[in-house]
This record gives C-alpha cells, sequence and structure tokens, in this order.
C-alpha cells in the first residue's frame, strides 16, 4: 500500500474544508506536493497556501467534479504542473435526505454524479497516466459508512454510496487482475465532525434549488438538515480520524474503516444477507 509520501504528487478533489482538506494537509505534511480541485475555487486556494507554508508545492483549480469535461481539466492541470500523479483521492461527496416520493429530479442527478460519476471520470483519466508511470500509484476513494449499510432514510445517499463502493471493488479486482502497480482504498467513514449538513452550498448553477419550490422550505427538508448536524457535531473528531486513515494506508487494506462502533452491524448483516432474509433493522443491534 502507500507508505513514502516525500516528492509525491497528489491530486484530491472535492470540499477544501472537512475531510478534504485534512487529507490534503496530512499529505503535505509526510512530505507530497498536493493539487486540490474544489467547486470553492476560493477556499481550494486557501488550503493550496496552507501547504506552501508547509513547504511543499500547492496548487489548486475550481472545478465541478460532477462534469466530464471539468475532470478532464483536472486531469490536464495535473500533467501541467506535476506531469503525473502517484496518489489520486477523491473525496468530493454531498448528500440529500429526502424520502423517495418527495426527492426532486434535479437532486437525484446531482447527488448521483457528484457521489458516483465524479469517481469514475477520474480514475477513468488517472489510471492509464498511472499505468504509463510504471511506478507504485495508490487510489482513495472517499465513500462511507453508508456504503455498506442502510437506514430506512436518505435512499439516494445510501444508493449512491453503495455504487461507489462496487466501483472501486470492480476496479480494484480488475487491476489486481491485469497485474498494475495501483491499488485502490475505499474510507468509509461513520459520522464525523465536519460541515457536510451544509452541503446544498455544493451545489452548481444547474442544480440550484429554485426559491419557488415549497419542498425546500418544508419542515422535512429543515428537519434533514437540522439532523444532519446534530449528528455530525456529536461525530468522531475529524483530525484523529483523518491520521488514522494514514495509519491505515499503511497497511494492506481495501476498505478503510475508523470506526470500531459499526463492526456488530456489519457482521451481522452480512450473516442476514449470506441467509437471504430481509435486510437487517439496526434497532436489534442496539445494547
Amino acid at each position: 500500500m502507500f507508505t513514502e509520501y516525500s516528492g509525491k504528487r497528489v491530486v484530491i478533489t472535492g470540499r477544501a474544508n472537512g475531510i478534504g482538506r485534512e487529507l490534503a494537509l496530512g499529505c503535505a505534511k509526510r512530505g507530497a506536493d498536493v493539487l486540490i480541485a474544489d467547486i470553492h475555487g476560493d477556499e481550494a486556494a486557501n488550503v493550496a497556501q496552507e501547504i506552501r507554508a508547509l513547504g511543499r508545492r500547492g496548487e489548486f483549480l475550481e472545478a465541478d467534479v460532477s462534469l466530464s469535461e471539468e475532470c478532464q481539466k483536472i486531469f490536464e492541470q495535473a500533467m501541467a504542473v506535476f506531469d503525473g500523479c502517484d496518489f489520486l483521492i477523491n473525496d468530493a461527496g454531498v448528500s440529500n435526505g429526502a424520502d423517495i416520493c418527495d426527492i426532486r429530479e434535479q437532486d437525484i442527478k446531482w447527488v448521483t454524479e457528484v457521489n458516483v460519476y465524479a469517481h469514475w471520470y477520474m480514475m477513468q483519466r488517472f489510471i492509464p497516466q498511472m499505468r504509463k508511470q510504471g511506478t507504485h500509484c495508490q487510489i482513495l476513494n472517499v465513500c462511507s459508512i453508508a456504503g455498506l449499510m442502510t437506514l430506512g432514510s436518505a435512499p439516494i445517499y445510501f444508493s449512491t454510496k453503495h455504487a461507489a463502493v462496487a466501483l472501486s471493488e470492480c476496479v480494484y479486482k480488475s487491476l489486481k487482475a491485469s497485474g498494475d502497480d495501483i491499488d485502490i482504498s475505499v474510507f468509509c467513514p461513520g459520522f464525523v465532525q465536519t460541515q457536510m449538513h451544509l452541503t446544498d452550498r455544493h451545489r452548481p448553477a444547474r442544480f440550484a434549488i429554485d426559491p419557488e419550490d415549497p419542498y425546500y422550505r418544508s419542515e422535512e427538508y429543515q428537519k434533514f438538515i437540522a439532523y444532519n448536524k446534530v449528528i455530525l457535531d456529536n461525530g468522531s473528531p475529524l483530525v484523529p480520524t483523518i491520521e488514522k486513515v494514514f495509519e491505515l494506508l499503511r497497511e494492506k487494506r481495501f476498505f478503510i474503516l475508523t470506526d470500531e462502533k459499526y463492526d456488530r452491524l456489519l457482521r451481522e448483516q452480512g450473516v442476514y444477507q449470506a441467509n437471504m432474509t430481509e435486510p437487517i433493522d439496526l434497532s436489534m443491534l442496539k445494547g
């Protein structure tokens, strides 16, 4: 797996704050040069400045990773400034808690394009380059514990995270079968102390909230945002969580899980799947 960062070239997408920011700074502190791509160019610029303050090369660009052409722009920028990439981190992600009967079509597209398509677009461009380099490379796809389990809410979020995990698994198996020296890991965090509840501020213009749509002003929509904030505020501390990610990247792990409280659930869920029974009910694991 990935153990040596000194002089390595890192490309990271998504949220120049929270998990993305800490991963970028963590790579720089270990000696890597980092290119940050984020839909908020000013925030990406701030993180790039922090990286330069650490004595490493920090580059940035504004990009919407839900669009294939924008991912191409990221690739071209990486080639222009680094002439390659040793470590690709796909961190961009958004959420939506709407019920299947209430969710707006634009939100289905937005969440799917960011949480799944962006991983596809980025790997499709960077894997051929990594193959040409002929050196050991790493891809880290930031998914979620929601990609390994389900609840009775937020169906678009859970389904896209499951799709992202499955995509990583397929590509990992393909790379191993072809003998490529490229490792893939999926980071599946539980609730971490970030500002993910402010996900709407990451909307590109084409998915902007219609102020005339009563759904976005509804009590249900506001309750999801408030609930999300509460569980995130009570989640795992951000910095220790990301430090654990770097520790686990040193080991031969595909799944990177940093919160042990989900272990029993995941094991019990596997039993239910093997027995072909109904999806596991989380309430049975309380106590």
